[in-house]
């Protein structure tokens, strides 16, 4: 399962108010009247190829700011599908080295921690896994930490946890500060910063424990994205905690997890967690199992196998489920990865479940493959006998 961190609506407004004024950071001097009108741009615009032409045009001028708020917008705004080319285009190969050169060079205390989360969160969604970038970043954050406010720190966390540069010294001091203000974090900073801590390995077992008495008291403001997440973190970390695994699974409703933004990653994460942490809560199983078959179809295939595992894993064998997944396996089977597969039809024997669907629709496509091969050969057999047949024919007529 993967981690995730979103900021709310009300700080995605509040960060581009303040860029567009280019007071966001206050990093370095006090930006003038060209640079807060280029931060403006690029705050107003909506495409990558927009914000890449405010870049083009005018790279040279770019303060500290400018350069991060450009990042920052490419990673906002850019779709999943065209990051590859986004990290491919000059344009932005320029802006990149353009940041490495400032955070290379700044002084102790230049980046303030709103740039520096910033930075490590954009250079995570677009997949730029530099390791010269995150650890100057690195550098910078261990100078400031104390400085950092939740949304900082546990943005930070997640963006390292996620890239997988885990610096052990970066994630000691970040926790020794979490631990300071954890009263003051709102329940997708919570979660974030436990997925954070179990996913890097580096487990405070004592702020786990604070992390779940806070998440009981805030428990009415959690949405499931925030609280599937948060369990998912104690499994991973190998800390189950009863009361806080309890009190989750009477929010897991049908109507509760239906709703919810993402919900397939939200039932994939909560079955993992009950699975993995074995806590057998026959009520949150049945209610995944009843929202995952009325939604599988917006499933990704490794989340389709990943809950299967889970209820294997668990033991509990859903027939409507199950045959939910068949009717999908067989209907995408083009789609799985064949570990995937492997790892499906394991669950099933493991729960004792006819694969006979998957294990037809698996041996149909093999043989249309077989099918497609010999054609592909025969036809390529032909234009050979062909070709031989007019060389023949020329070197006699020759």
């Amino acid at each position: 399962a993967e981690g995730t961190a979103v900021a709310t609506v009300r700080q995605r407004t509040r960060l581009d108010n303040s860029r567009a004024s280019g007071t966001g950071t206050g990093s370095g001097s006090a930006p003038g009247r060209a640079q807060v009108q280029l931060n403006a741009s690029l705050v107003q615009s909506r495409t990558s190829d927009k914000i890449l032409q405010v870049v083009d045009l005018h790279l040279e001028s770019f303060n500290a700011v400018n350069l991060i708020t450009a990042l920052h917008r490419l990673a906002t705004v850019v779709v999943a599908a065209k990051k590859g080319h986004l990290r491919r285009d000059v344009r932005f190969k320029r802006l990149i080295h353009r940041l490495a050169d400032t955070l290379r060079s700044a002084n102790a205390g230049a980046l303030k921690p709103q740039d520096l989360s910033n930075v490590a969160w954009a250079l995570t969604k677009l997949n730029l896994l530099n390791a010269s970038l995150f650890g100057h970043l690195a550098d910078h954050i261990m100078l400031t930490i104390g400085s950092f406010e939740p949304v900082n720190l546990s943005m930070t966390l997640w963006a390292f946890a996620r890239s997988g540069f885990l610096d052990e010294k970066l994630f000691r001091a970040a926790a020794s500060e979490v631990k300071n203000q954890l009263a003051e974090f709102q329940p997708q900073q919570i979660a974030n910063t436990t997925w954070a801590m179990a996913k890097s390995g580096f487990v405070d077992e004592s702020l786990f424990v604070a992390a779940a008495d806070l998440a009981l008291e805030k428990l009415s403001e959690f949405q499931p994205m925030n609280y599937s997440m948060l369990l998912y973190s104690f499994a991973l970390a190998k800390l189950p905690h009863p009361r806080l695994f309890e009190e989750v699974g009477r929010q897991c409703t049908v109507q509760a997890l239906s709703s919810a933004l993402s919900a397939p990653h939200v039932v994939t994460n909560l079955a993992l967690a009950y699975s993995e942490a074995g806590v057998a809560n026959e009520q949150v199983f049945q209610v995944v199992a009843s929202v995952a078959s009325s939604t599988l179809y917006n499933f990704r295939t490794q989340q389709i196998a990943t809950l299967a595992q889970a209820f294997a894993r668990a033991g509990v064998r859903n027939e409507r489920l199950f045959s939910c997944v068949s009717q999908a396996v067989v209907g995408r089977l083009v789609e799985f990865k064949q570990q995937d597969l492997e790892d499906l039809l394991s669950s099933y024997r493991g729960l004792g479940l006819s694969t006979a669907d998957i294990a037809h629709a698996i041996q149909a496509q093999q043989c249309q493959d077989s099918d497609t091969g010999t054609r592909c050969w025969l036809v390529l057999a032909f234009f050979v006998s062909v070709f031989i047949v007019l060389a023949m024919w020329r070197v006699q007529t020759g």
